[in-house]
């Protein structure tokens, strides 16, 4: 039964993805003896629309062509710490290789393609390097496949290839132009510690499984414009030398970048975060927007550092938002943005210009022991629950009306009357100073000081006079 189930798969390969066995050529049979004897010999080893038999592997390389070609069986070669050296190029299109692929330790000096190529099993290149181009555009890879350790000195295209077990690019590196536009990856797939010299580009990419860039390195453009990732996703440590985009993507599951590095213009625009985003500790040197995202479910930015400035314009946060202790050297913008859940930015410091403006907090937003060295705006913004104790600032141009509740702290309350009298705002200056008598009046004793509290009473109802006499 699965016999009869493989040959119906290998047909319908065969049908959908080979061009020519859709128009009704049957495909050529041929033994891997014979494309492995070619690359010993350094002769091009070029198939379209062919069935490989039997294994590729780079260890029967160590033998000549005439001994390859006069073996009909495995060969156990003996281990060796010697790359082995591939002459050919190697083009092979729009075929079926239906035994292992091992080339590993292996040097291929000239062009490497496997395009449209059907991997029905392991296929691994671990520790090989690739001096010119390499290709597995439209290839689909149906066990587990791995480029652990490998050298890509050329482009590197996986344009929409297809690998449906766990796939290993631990430690590889890509010199040139690494393309993994519209690939798809259905179970795990690992990037760890790998190096982009060139420009990385995942558009569109599918990553079902985990998805790991733990301590990746990407020297010039990263582009995952559009990518999905299904499940959780780790960029922890890695490091973005060049400018990043992240336009319209979804992370369905939990992201993280703690201790990410961005050291140019970073962007995220429309992104879905569907689960928790971790940012804690990140460093942004440059620029960085966030622009009409979602958190879904909690944003943590803690002790993270903004260096030049932050751009967070009408973007939702539907769980908590945690900027607790961030240090932002340059300006912030959070206009237009809402806060549906409790936002902290206690103990954070602001370097620059902070602007809040048209912003919704509609639980508790922490601004204890914050310290806004310029002016911060908040026009026409609304704050349900707002906690100023211990935070410092000159210019700060929020009308009390946009507060619904300040959290009672007699420094806090009597800063903010400051402020409104610095700004001449006298309005503000009355309402909050009522507040506050309010405010002490109700955490007064009611059995002692009777004095004092029926003194309070008369302020209060004095100043209520005069404001509606206004």
């Amino acid at each position: 039964m699965k016999t009869s189930f493989a040959l119906i798969l290998l047909g319908l390969v065969l049908f959908f993805v080979a061009p020519r066995a859709a128009l009704g050529e049957s495909p050529s049979s041929i033994a891997a003896d014979e494309v492995m004897a070619k690359i010993k010999l350094g002769l091009p080893a070029e198939y379209d629309n062919v069935v490989i038999n039997g294994n590729l592997t780079s260890e029967r390389l160590g033998l000549t062509a005439k001994q390859i070609l006069s073996i009909p069986f495995e060969v156990e070669m003996p281990p060796s710490d010697e790359p082995m050296q591939a002459n050919s190029s190697i083009v092979i299109k729009n075929s079926i290789i239906s035994g292992r692929v091992d080339f590993n330790n292996t040097v291929f000096q000239k062009q490497v393609s496997f395009e449209n190529t059907f991997f029905v099993e392991n296929a691994s290149f671990t520790n090989s390097t690739f001096k010119g181009d390499a290709t597995f555009a439209h290839s689909m890879f149906m066990k587990t496949g791995s480029f652990t350790g490998s050298r890509f000195n050329g482009k590197a295209n996986f344009l929409q290839a297809y690998f449906k077990r766990p796939v290993f690019f631990i430690g590889t590196q890509f010199g040139g132009i690494a393309d993994f536009c519209l690939a798809q990856f259905s179970s795990d797939v690992e990037f760890v510690s790998s190096q982009f010299v060139s420009n990385a580009v995942f558009n569109e990419t599918y990553f079902e499984g985990n998805t790991n860039f733990k301590r990746s390195m990407f020297r010039q453009v990263a582009k995952f414009n559009k990518t999905q990732f299904k499940n959780e996703t780790s960029f922890e440590g890695a490091h973005f030398a060049g400018s990043v985009q992240f336009l319209g993507p979804i992370f369905s599951d939990t992201i993280d970048f703690i201790s990410a590095q961005f050291d140019k213009d970073t962007c995220f625009k429309q992104a879905q975060f569907m689960g928790p985003a971790f940012f804690a500790r990140a460093k942004f040197n440059d620029l960085v927007e966030f622009i009409e995202c979602n958190f879904l479910a909690g944003a943590a930015f803690r002790q993270s550092e903004f260096r030049i400035g932050v751009t967070l314009n009408n973007t939702s946060f539907r769980g908590v938002a945690d900027f607790t202790a961030g240090n932002f050297l340059g300006f912030v913008d959070f206009g237009g943005s809402q806060f549906a859940y409790d936002a902290d930015f206690s103990n954070a410091s602001f370097h620059g210009p902070a602007d809040f403006s048209r912003s919704t907090f509609s639980e508790k937003v922490n601004f204890q022991d914050t310290q806004f060295k310029k002016n911060v705006h908040f026009e026409s913004s609304k704050i349900n629950i707002l906690n100023l104790k211990k935070a410092r600032y000159e210019w700060l141009f929020l009308h009390w009306d946009s507060i619904n509740h300040l959290e009672f702290d007699d420094a806090a309350y009597q800063a903010l009357i400051n402020n409104y009298e610095r700004l001449q705002w006298q309005k503000d200056s009355s309402d909050c100073r009522s507040s506050y008598l309010n405010a002490i009046l109700q955490a007064a004793p009611t059995d002692n000081h009777l004095w004092i509290i029926n003194g309070i009473r008369s302020i209060v109802m004095r100043t209520n006079s005069n404001n509606l006499s206004r």
